[in-house]
């Protein structure tokens, strides 16, 4: 597996060892993609998919420190379309009335994984990559909003 990994826009990322790790024991269980393409209606991360800040908990703290929103990167088996979903929320202010627009487009519900799916936060998605040789996709995104774990609305299950 690579140490290293390219975003869209060339910026490169470090993958620590425990990351490469999680990574290839979670991929071990896949011969082959479960779906090219999953429409993914919130950010779902386990303690395990977090790279930077490198869990949930330390998130937190960063966000406290820098309430305007920190740049974080998680990675994800399998391509997913977030931005599908985030251009919904953003259109249906029907469906979605509770949405933050506030902070524009790309943005999702934080949910998780390891906690019942319960959602813990925003986030605005920034880049994606596809899916590599292990299914690892790799997201950057910025933490806009973080809170207790709640349950996630009807509308976004």
């Amino acid at each position: 597996m690579p140490h290293q990994i390219t975003f869209p826009n060339q910026e490169t990322l470090l993958l620590p060892p425990e990351t490469i790790s999680a990574i290839l024991a979670s991929s071990a269980k896949y011969t082959q993609p479960l779906w090219q393409q999953r429409d993914e209606r919130v950010l779902k991360l386990g303690g395990h998919q977090w790279i930077s800040p490198p869990d949930a908990a330390t998130a937190r703290l960063r966000l406290a420190q820098n309430p305007g929103g920190v740049v974080a990167t998680a990675w994800k088996l399998f391509n997913r379309d977030w931005l599908r979903a985030a251009a919904a929320y953003s259109a249906d202010s029907a469906r979605y009335p509770n949405h933050p627009r506030q902070w524009g487009a790309s943005v999702v519900p934080l949910v998780d994984e390891d906690n019942a799916s319960q959602q813990i936060g925003w986030v605005r998605i920034h880049q994606q990559t596809q899916a590599d040789e292990n299914h690892a996709v790799f997201v950057q995104f910025t933490l806009l909003e973080m809170f207790a774990p709640r349950t996630l609305p009807a509308e976004y299950a």
